[in-house]
């Protein structure tokens, strides 16, 4: 294991080195180094205000549309290659999970967003909208709380994304295809056209998408399949230069037909076994294969409008942001991924609709003022229309010595005997939310270059969620209905002192708060106590540093942070539970649960920036985040009952207890605790022409899980472009994606796929014996991948 890491912390400084060779090679062919600084002042919102990324008391990483295109980022995902500390992930082809300072979070939880996703300043449903991203103006990823600046109480931090806006002076626009080796084409485009002069303007764009997601393949020769198409109208209006609207309509259509990868030997045949069929082949990671016999598909048609208004009275500016997401999820797919029972499906058809309305109106000083003030009043409101889950949770009782019942008969040999009890199971989970927010934010600066920030966020609502269980086959018909009526103080302070033009240091605290969620779609009669978390929240402290060196060439900035959480909630996809509470007794559909526990996240981050002259850019970040639980006593699968997670073996909960408990002081999410992304240009100047190389290379190292245990392999990804451009207005670029060709598994189940069975009523002590497929479940990073894009620019 330390050689493997060796040889690839060697690849990974070789790489490094290379770019810095080149780097010098291309400086030399410089006839002269700019007399100005070169390096562009990066202008960021993270405040709600305008201001320069080196003076934001805040830890901020930007991307800019520009990067986007040039990294050849086709996939919102995709950005944490080039955001240390942040992971974005999507196992199952539905769920998107956000991972920030080692604060994980999961839509299907039904919290509110620990790492919360803005577009045009409104906040949107992460789960649909990490589906596309094209004609970006700007990506910015905040880290820490964001109690103090935005409407939504986000512990970990958020993602800001900014469509490029209308240009109102002069005709603009772009077209790009881009094609590569795994069968993946990319068509996107954007035109913009003046309507008034100076006044009124109007912007188009497009993208088809389509891909094979992940590369994996069915051992029935299925492949996988994503297919996007996205249409976005965006309308400027700026009547004088006190006013702007900007409105803005977007429509998204996802298809996404995924395969979950396995790897594992299989599950064998003995004379002990239920079929005679096995589950499949023995199974590598590298292999990318599936064994899923049932369908797998996933759609989202999502309709968004974004409105964002500016009035400057002189003294102050009146600002409203609102928007309005309609979106129709449908999910269909086979619940046995590991074909744990051959010949046979466990389907599942989840129908999501919902409307969200979200609406803010902000009142603060003009950016010249010493004074900096702002009161602000917040609306969320969502409806959860009719949101259905049908799914076969058909029982399967086993007579583990086959004598009980001698005169029945199963579909396995005996012994031992099989006994399938069909059960159609419907959850109808109508959700209806409304949250109300105002806050006010004063900031002074008491020196030149001192200043002292500090502001109030009061926060209430209701959310109501009905859960109605429905199973036919044995006549049962429930509803609970739970109420959560959260009400939260929260806020922050900053200070931060200028020291002279390229030096600003800073400290802040932000407080955050998440309501109390209750279980959705659990299909098991579980006691109450399982079913609702109370409210998390957490404090966080950071300082850091930014500046600039050598005229501006050189940018350092570094971070330091500490933050605890009370409740941190996260989510269980898939517990073993027992609800009749008879010892040695399991149910045999798992229960989503979300889970509670106490929690701490700390650690530094770093960003390097480096521009020798105006041929070479360098950029460097790095983080670390050790975020962990502080002996907290979480909901989990412990079948053989020590205490710590693991689904291996026989499914079971210990005693009488519905759900297992863990003590657990290991890390929240599956994902390292340092991290680091550099990325670079080399250009040599040829006249009209420009030739260039231009390089990615993120790197994360291996580490044990103790939650899935499973020993994490490192992974050091690298993307090379060589390219030639135009003065500026048009480029071809060839690319390699994982250049190295590792194959990592990015998330692993924690056990086997497996399909539990209940004991015959009154033989419970018998004991039971699953379905064991002998895979376990992953997601996996992507193959290496060869392609060419070619963009136009007026």
């Amino acid at each position: 294991m330390k050689r493997s890491r060796g040889r690839h912390l060697t690849q990974l400084l070789s790489c490094v080195c290379g770019l810095a060779i080149a780097s010098s090679a291309a400086a030399q062919q410089a006839e002269q180094a700019a007399s100005e600084p070169t390096t562009a002042e990066i202008v960021v919102t993270a405040t709600r205000r305008a201001e320069s990324l080196q003076e934001t008391p805040l830890a901020v990483d930007v991307v800019s549309g520009q990067e986007v295109a040039k990294l050849n980022l086709f996939d919102v995902k995709e950005i944490q290659n080039v955001v240390p500390g942040l992971t974005l992930e999507n196992g199952d082809g539905r769920s998107n999970v956000a991972t920030l300072r080692g604060i994980s979070f999961n839509p299907d939880s039904g919290s509110s967003d620990a790492v919360q996703v803005y577009f045009n300043e409104i906040d949107v449903d992460p789960n649909t909208f990490f589906s596309a991203i094209y004609d970006i103006g700007q990506i910015q990823v905040l880290r820490g709380p964001q109690g103090l600046f935005r409407g939504k109480v986000s512990p970990a931090g958020s993602i800001v994304i900014g469509s490029a806006r209308p240009d109102l002076s002069k005709p603009t626009g772009y077209a790009q295809v881009a094609v590569s080796d795994l069968d993946a084409r990319n068509f996107q485009g954007a035109a913009s056209v003046p309507i008034i002069q100076d006044s009124l303007a109007v912007r188009g764009a497009l993208l088809y998408d389509r891909n094979r997601g992940g590369q994996v393949k069915n051992v029935d020769g299925r492949k996988s399949y994503n297919e996007t198409m996205s249409g976005r109208i965006s309308l400027a209006w700026q009547p004088s230069s006190d006013f702007r609207a900007d409105l803005v309509y977007q429509y998204l259509w996802t298809d996404v037909r995924p395969f979950r990868a396995v790897f594992g030997p299989g599950n064998q045949p003995s004379p002990n076994s239920f079929f005679p069929l096995r589950s499949g082949p023995a199974i590598s990671l590298k292999d990318r294969l599936a064994v899923s016999e049932g369908a797998l598909r996933f759609t989202n048609e999502t309709h968004l409008v974004t409105l964002n208004t500016n009035y400057n009275f002189g003294w102050g500016e009146l600002v409203f942001n609102g928007g309005y997401q309609k979106t129709r999820l449908e999910q269909q797919r086979d619940q046995d991924d590991g074909n744990a029972v051959p010949s046979y499906q466990l389907n599942q058809h989840v129908h999501t609709p919902y409307d969200l309305w979200t609406a803010e109106v902000r009142l603060q000083s003009p950016n010249d003022s010493r004074l900096n003030w702002a009161v602000a009043a917040n609306y969320d409101y969502g409806k959860f229309n009719d949101v259905r889950v049908n799914q076969s949770n058909d029982a399967f009782f086993t007579d583990p010595d086959g004598t009980n019942f001698p005169g029945m008969t199963g579909p396995g040999p005996v012994p031992p005997q099989i006994f399938v009890f069909p059960v159609d199971v419907s959850v109808i989970l109508p959700i209806l939310s409304k949250s109300y927010a105002v806050s006010g934010l004063l900031g002074y600066e008491v020196v030149d270059g001192l200043t002292i920030t500090g502001g109030l966020r009061q926060t209430w609502g209701k959310t109501t969620r009905s859960n109605r269980l429905i199973i036919p086959a044995i006549g049962l018909d429930t509803t609970d209905v739970s109420v959560i009526k959260p009400s939260a103080l929260t806020g922050g302070a900053s200070i931060s002192w200028k020291i002279n033009p390229d030096l600003n240091v800073y400290a802040n605290y932000g407080r955050s708060f998440r309501p109390g969620v209750a279980a959705t779609g659990v299909s098991t009669p579980l006691d109450p106590q399982y079913l609702q978390t109370p409210d998390e929240t957490s404090d966080g402290f950071e300082v850091g540093l930014k500046s600039s060196l050598f005229d501006r060439r050189v940018t350092l900035n570094i971070a330091a942070f500490y933050q605890t959480f009370k409740n941190y909630v996260d989510f269980a996809p898939g517990l073993t539970t027992n609800s009749s509470g008879v010892p040695g007794n399991v149910d045999t559909a798992t229960a989503p649960l979300p889970t509670f526990g106490d929690a701490i996240s700390k650690g530094v981050e770093v960003q390097l920036g480096f521009q020798p002259s105006e041929w070479v850019d360098f950029n460097l970040n790095a983080t670390y985040a050790d975020a962990h639980y502080d002996n907290a006593q979480l909901y989990c699968n412990d079948y053989n009952g020590d205490g710590v997670p693991d689904s291996n073996g026989t499914p079971s909960v210990p005693g009488t207890q519905q759900v297992a408990l863990c003590t657990r002081n290991d890390r929240i999410a599956d994902v390292p605790k340092f991290s680091l992304s550099s990325n670079g240009e080399v250009r040599f100047g040829m006249g009209s022409l420009t030739p260039f190389v231009r390089g990615l290379l993120s790197y994360r190292p291996g580490y044990k899980s103790q939650n899935s245990n499973y020993t994490y392999r490192d992974f050091t990804k690298v993307d090379l472009f060589v390219g030639l451009r135009g003065e500026d207005r048009w480029e071809l670029n060839l690319f390699v994606k994982n250049l190295l060709d590792q194959t990592r598994a990015q998330r692993v189940s924690q056990g086997n796929a497996q399909i539990a069975t209940g004991a015959l009523p009154g033989f419970e002590l018998l004991g039971t014996i699953p379905f064991d497929s002998g895979y376990r479940v992953a997601s996996i990073t992507a193959p290496r991948e060869f392609g060419a894009t070619l963009r136009f620019n007026w």
